[in-house]
């Protein structure tokens, strides 16, 4: 009798899987617990924190990850989420988060950048949990340029970064030329573009008086900072140039760092807003540039900025670097020229005095971003990755 029922049993419970669906496991058993390191305060208003937060508030939505976020901030930033207050003590921080993997059983340990680097090297060697680099730029190569590091030194990081790249269980980057570079160490590796908050960028937002408007001008907008690295003094002087043969074109530029700003005739220089507040910025010129020079900072990182710009339907100019021309079809949804090419750049303005082109132009860009680089779809890739490991 107890083998009549013990098949009955077995016969009833394949039944129940075939023909009501009733899953093997619970959501429970599949779910996996995601610790995230970030060296620094997700608050702050500038473009990696941005990036960062814009990822976590899409893992922190899906049913199948437990979130735990781990930074300098004193209270959680990401809602619904765990946070581990990190003190920048190297040791304290590292031992902290050891024992929360061990206590709580972690899965995966994604970090932010490659200032994670000294945790997520010995927690890999330490624990089970699958390590995660979600890499959008190479800190030492912005030291060299600016040079904050010896060439000792940055031969030294190459070789150590190179050892724990290979160690990594996923890599994620911002551009398919980083991830290119990084396929030499690490064939589990994956491009997430910057991505774009479509409900915050659009074309319809409304502009506000940051400067005043002049009828029959067109307005140049350029947002960001004052480094070498971003291009600025070089769209300055490629405006100047500009405006001695066509005085209505106008150079508004947004930055924080106001003792740096460029001052001139036609240019306005707007102080730092709120990141709430960049949108309505950007919808009040009618172009906007990303004049980034050639330098290995740019071939590899990718300007986030770029498919935000889109996003709010303006027409584009931007320099071939990183993979801005993978993005952008010159001439259909938006304009490109050579890094360092000023007769270039100058043609690119020029073509766009038309309202017409500009319409086009900014129409076809805000489809682009629509259809491939919002950070809903970019994030998704993200989660598939995690999910698998």
């Amino acid at each position: 009798m107890a083998r009549v029922w013990c098949r009955y049993d077995c016969v009833s419970f394949v039944a129940s899987v075939v023909f009501f669906d009733i899953p093997l496991y619970s959501n429970q058993a599949t779910m996996k617990k995601v610790l995230v390191i970030y060296r620094s305060k997700l608050d702050e208003n500038r473009g990696t924190p941005l990036r960062v937060k814009n990822i976590l508030i899409r893992l922190v939505r899906e049913s199948e990850i437990n979130l735990t976020v781990a930074s300098w901030d004193d209270r959680a930033v990401i809602s619904a989420a765990h946070h581990i207050h990190l003190a920048n003590n190297h040791f304290d921080d590292l031992k902290k988060l050891y024992q929360y993997i061990k206590n709580h059983d972690i899965d995966i340990v994604i970090g932010h950048t490659m200032a994670t680097f000294y945790y997520l090297w010995p927690l890999k060697l330490l624990t089970s949990a699958k390590i995660v680099l979600e890499m959008h730029g190479f800190i030492e190569e912005e030291a060299r340029l600016y040079g904050a590091i010896s060439p000792f030194r940055y031969r030294v990081n190459k070789i150590l970064y190179g050892l724990f790249y290979r160690n990594c269980d996923l890599i994620t980057t911002c551009s398919d030329t980083a991830a290119e570079e990084l396929s030499r160490y690490n064939k589990n590796t994956i491009s997430i573009f910057g991505g774009v908050d479509m409900d915050v960028f659009y074309p319809d937002v409304a502009p506000k008086d940051y400067f005043m408007k002049e009828k029959g001008k067109i307005y140049i907008g350029y947002a960001g900072n004052t480094r070498a690295w971003q291009g600025l003094d070089f769209l300055v002087d490629a405006y100047r140039e500009l405006r001695e043969e066509y005085p209505e074109f106008m150079l508004v530029t947004l930055t924080s760092e106001a003792k740096n700003a460029p001052t001139g005739d036609g240019i306005v220089s707007v102080g730092a807003v709120p990141h709430a507040e960049v949108p309505h910025f950007l919808a009040a010129c009618d172009i906007l540039v990303i004049p980034r020079p050639a330098n290995e900072v740019n071939r590899l990182s990718f300007p986030s900025k770029l498919v935000e710009y889109m996003a709010m339907g303006k027409p584009v100019v931007g320099s071939r670097t990183a993979d801005v021309h993978k993005v952008i079809t010159d001439g259909v949804d938006g304009m490109l020229y050579d890094p360092g090419d000023r007769a270039g750049l100058k043609r690119c303005l020029i073509a766009l005095k038309s309202v017409d082109s500009r319409k086009t132009l900014g129409y076809n860009a805000w489809q682009t971003t629509r259809d491939g680089y919002s950070w809903d779809k970019q994030v998704h890739t993200f989660i598939k990755e995690l999910t698998h490991l």
